[in-house]
């Protein structure tokens, strides 16, 4: 008989940020960057996006994306990608810990 299997330990926070920001750059060079990667799946620009739309809501008006203004480029996109989406993803997180 085989020994039971445990769940695989979360990512130290280190591999997760690393992780993020590579996904993040990958986006952001398909989108900035026609023909460069095959097909971005859009995941991170889509939490990003609700966490920009949700910290526009809380403080009442709409927060301005001043770092993809001219001259922002992919490194901007990127950055505003992992950002977002990690904050995106540790409110998500938090949301499921307060579930019953």
């Amino acid at each position: 008989m085989s020994p039971p299997t445990r769940p695989a330990p979360p990512p130290d926070p280190h591999t997760r940020r690393a992780d993020l920001a590579s996904r993040a750059w990958t986006e952001a060079l398909a989108m900035t960057r026609p023909g460069h990667a095959s097909r971005p799946c859009g995941e991170l620009a889509a939490a990003a996006l609700r966490e920009h739309s949700a910290l526009s809501a809380a403080l009442g008006r709409s927060v301005p994306l001043t770092a993809l203004g001219p001259g922002g480029g992919t490194g901007a996109l990127a950055a505003f990608l992992a950002v977002y989406a990690a904050q995106d993803e540790s409110r998500t997180a938090s949301a499921r810990r307060c579930e019953p």
